[in-house]
């Protein structure tokens, strides 16, 4: 990727950043990382006082405290901010572009900062309202409707352009009625996943691995029913990796169903083991704009199942049938978890053909995507890539 052609700074609204436990911030973080090696310079819009973060310029604001919903931001990990008009106008001078990944009181404030400024604006299309109404055991159609014409008025149609993860995701915004211009980039896969050799097998148990936020959308619940029938579950090692409001409640549950299962945070090198050495991973999230966890399975050559449902994404990235069930069907998922374990030779088949599918998602494509739109929404000239 060639570098930014003039020193553009680029402000970006992440509340979180300091808690890197959800697709949002990490994203954010890679995409960050890999355009400031490429010459782009970013000022962080976050919650905290520390004045830099990975090498860039930071603007603190305060935590924002909600009353009867507290204990569930701090389950997530996701606080928000509590923006300062002030501070906003401060940290967005000398800024060439404002980009909004968290959309919510401090990307709203910072929008009209901008606009005051005569600033550009690129919009994230990162949080589904169908997660945020899941997360708080709420399902109804009616409000879900309403979230989405929500953000579009607080943020989407406020912006110059609007990033979607992917087409599915492009596809909720325009039914919800966008007009703006918009773009998809995917979040990407780091060079690393495609570089690491799988090696399945090795102690002679089925390793079977899901990844993603402990949560209610995620429905790891359905995996440890579905492995408890499994004909293989006396040979089957489970590692559910993440965090999350349901992560005592699923211990609990794996305990009763007496599976041999592994459920929690780990760091980053043992999240790559446990890539390479799955014989399966199975994803039954019912809620995903684009599926990251499932991109990371399939670059590193892993067989995958993954959950069908109107509302994810995810299932769009396996173009076998035979590799989908619908979300929630217990039943079906056993049966699919069992025809995979069977058979050694077809879940390498399924493998390769998943490595194969995931090189568009290799992430220095898609961050040089980012930066081109980035250029095309400020009015840069475009960079030559070589």
């Amino acid at each position: 990727m060639a570098a930014a052609s003039t020193a553009s700074r680029v402000a970006v609204v992440i509340d979180p950043w300091d808690h890197p436990y959800n697709g949002t911030v990490v994203s954010a973080r890679r995409f960050v990382a890999a355009l400031t090696a490429e010459g782009w310079d970013f000022r962080l819009l976050t919650i905290g006082s520390e004045p830099e973060a990975e090498g860039c310029q930071r603007s603190g604001f305060p935590e924002l405290r909600l009353p009867g919903v507290q204990h569930l931001i701090d389950r997530m990990r996701a606080p928000l901010a509590r923006p300062q008009r002030w501070r906003l106008r401060e940290a967005l001078r000398g800024c060439d572009l404002l980009h909004v990944q968290f959309p919510f009181l401090l990307g709203h404030a910072a929008i009209g900062v901008a606009r005051s400024l005569g600033m550009p604006i690129v919009c994230s299309f990162h949080v589904q309202p169908e997660n945020l109404l899941r997360n708080l055991g709420i399902d109804n159609a009616a409000l879900c409707k309403a979230l989405y014409a929500m953000f579009l008025h607080r943020f989407y149609q406020r912006s110059d352009h609007v990033v979607a993860p992917s087409a599915f995701a492009a596809e909720r915004l325009q039914a919800a009625g966008l007009t703006r211009p918009w773009s998809v980039v995917s979040n990407g896969v780091p060079e690393a996943l495609f570089e690491l050799p799988h090696r399945p097998g090795e102690d002679g148990r089925f390793h079977i691995l899901s990844v993603g936020r402990l949560a209610t959308e995620k429905d790891q619940a359905s995996l440890l029913e579905a492995v408890a029938r499994s004909r293989y579950k006396a040979d089957i090692a489970l590692h559910l990796v993440g965090l999350g409001p349901l992560q005592e409640r699923l211990v609990t549950r794996a305990r009763t169903l007496e599976l041999d299962a592994h459920i929690g945070p780990v760091d980053d090198a043992a999240l790559l083991d446990h890539y390479a050495r799955a014989d399966l991973v199975v994803h039954c999230g019912r809620v995903e704009l684009e599926g990251m966890a499932v991109l990371e399975a399939m670059a590193t050559g892993n067989a995958v199942l993954v959950a069908e449902a109107e509302t994810s994404a995810a299932s769009r990235l396996i173009g076998d049938p035979a590799w989908r069930f619908p979300a929630g069907n217990v039943a079906m998922l056993t049966s699919r978890i069992d025809e995979a374990l069977a058979s050694s030779t077809e879940r390498a088949q399924a493998g390769a053909t998943n490595r194969r599918a995931a090189l568009p998602h290799r992430h220095p494509r898609c961050a040089q995507a980012l930066a081109d739109l980035y250029r095309s929404v400020i009015g840069a000239p475009p960079a030559c890539h070589i």
